[in-house]
């Protein structure tokens, strides 16, 4: 059955947001035949969406030096209001999350789907997003601001994640443009996590302090099939990271090449260097320059990459840490980061293919693999490696309904604090890996 909003229950919908927001326009509610352009507009340009999401995610891993299995099956609800914009300068967004248990085994807590109430597995919900939006626009240039609780993806040195819900962070964005350039930058305090509905402060990876913020900044420039990105990040006193990506997809090209290129380099602070090397993934620098190739031709789909990593740790072994701080997520396009592990180990070279193959409009299949060599503990090689199986289908007759099945084996070493776990003969001991993971997402428009 379709639903259809007036136009006075926009506005008495708009108002209820506001109620709540950190502007205070909810008087404006009631009187939608007096109010002016400037400001009906922000109430008839509002729109809600609902989104559904039912995730199933199953790991049997033995990665920590004893058998796990790990089940979470969740259902998930996402309500997302987007007003319209006040004198078409300021305006406010919010969003509503609830996850619901559906099953769940001992070790549930490893999926990220349920909240972990001391042990326990239960469903939870929170007010995910709840943030003032500000812009100005030009010819040629433009201005955006945001603050308050929001969804930050791919933005400088930080991005989130998402299980049956997203994770959001409390703070300010800025994005403005002018022609080819782009400028992005956050100050970010506190994370809710996509499996919790705690909101938390960002502390370091042994958890023994506090991190006051995040704060982060990019440089874009991207003109006829050409990209170039630099970042910046910085944990406070903890961690910070640069990064440089360089993009390339010829125009003349049939087969939709795109080739991306990139260099991300680590440097701990004070408060890092002050971490018990069992908590501290590397010493003082750490570095991981990958690329990769996709390209399409007829109905199949190809993607191959490559990456080595340098992340020295003392009688350890360490790997390129990727997130900013515990409790946040970092931005890392590498294929490096693959669905059964990291391969981010020092010393460890990382190639990774994908093949999709489209056999109808609706329906596509494919296989991903990556195999990492080079890490050597105590004189001992260290290899691993993944195959996955992934579909997805889309109905052709239900508009943003799709149902993903995806699963396969994977090799790594077992550990203990960065320390692989030895066999008698010294050598480390294998841990052998499977997962398998199923997903229907469903999303419709209210108004």
């Amino acid at each position: 059955m379709l639903l259809t909003i007036s136009h006075r229950s926009k506005i008495l919908l708009s108002g209820a947001i506001l109620t709540f927001s950190p502007l205070p326009l909810y008087a404006l509610a009631g009187t939608p035949t007096l109010l002016p352009d400037s400001v009906n507009s922000f109430f008839t340009n509002s729109h809600m969406d609902i989104s559904l999401r039912n995730q199933f995610k199953n790991l049997n891993t033995s990665d920590a030096g004893r058998r796990s299995v790990q089940t979470a099956w969740g259902q998930g609800v996402s309500l997302d209001y987007s007003s319209g914009y006040l004198a078409d300068i300021l305006g406010v967004d919010a969003s509503y999350y609830q996850a619901f248990k559906l099953a769940a085994s001992d070790d549930f807590w490893g999926r990220s789907i349920l909240y972990n109430d001391k042990g326990k597995a239960k469903g939870f919900h929170k007010f995910g997003q709840l943030f003032a939006k500000a812009k100005l626009e030009g010819d040629d240039s433009y201005l955006k601001l945001y603050a308050g609780w929001q969804i930050v993806h791919q933005w400088g040195a930080i991005t989130n994640s998402s299980r049956t819900i997203p994770s959001t962070y409390q703070g300010w964005r800025m994005d403005s443009g002018m022609g080819p350039f782009i400028v992005r930058g956050a100050w970010l305090t506190r994370y809710s996590d996509r499996g919790s509905p705690e909101q938390i402060r960002f502390t370091t990876a042994d958890r023994k302090k506090q991190i006051g913020h995040l704060s982060t900044g990019e440089l874009l420039y991207q003109q006829q099939g050409f990209s170039a990105l630099y970042f910046f990040g910085e944990s406070q006193r903890y961690l910070q990271r640069h990064g440089v990506q360089f993009g390339w997809q010829p125009a003349e090209s049939e087969h939709q090449v795109n080739v991306l290129g990139m260099l991300y380099y680590n440097h701990g602070l004070k408060n890092w260097q002050a971490m018990s090397p069992d908590a501290r993934p590397f010493n003082h620098d750490a570095w991981h320059p990958s690329v990769y190739v996709e390209w399409r031709q007829n109905s199949w789909k190809h993607k191959v990459g490559a990456s080595w990593t340098k992340a020295k740790s003392t009688d350890r072994l360490g790997y390129f840490e990727r997130h900013m701080a515990k409790n946040s997520r970092g931005r890392f396009d590498s294929m490096a980061n693959a669905w059964g592990n990291d391969y981010v180990g020092n010393n460890e070279k990382m190639l990774a293919w994908t093949t999709e193959y489209l056999i109808t409009p609706q329906v596509r299949v494919g296989l991903q693999s990556a195999f990492g060599w080079g890490v050597r503990y105590q004189d001992h090689a260290i290899r691993r490696g993944e195959t996955l199986f992934f579909s997805k289908w889309q109905p052709s007759g239900v508009k943003k309904l799709s149902f993903q099945l995806s699963g396969g084996p994977s090799w790594n070493y077992q550990s203990q604090n960065n320390r692989p776990i030895l066999n008698s003969d010294g050598t480390p001991k294998r841990a052998v890996n499977h997962s398998v993971e199923f997903q229907v997402d469903y999303a419709f428009n209210l108004f």
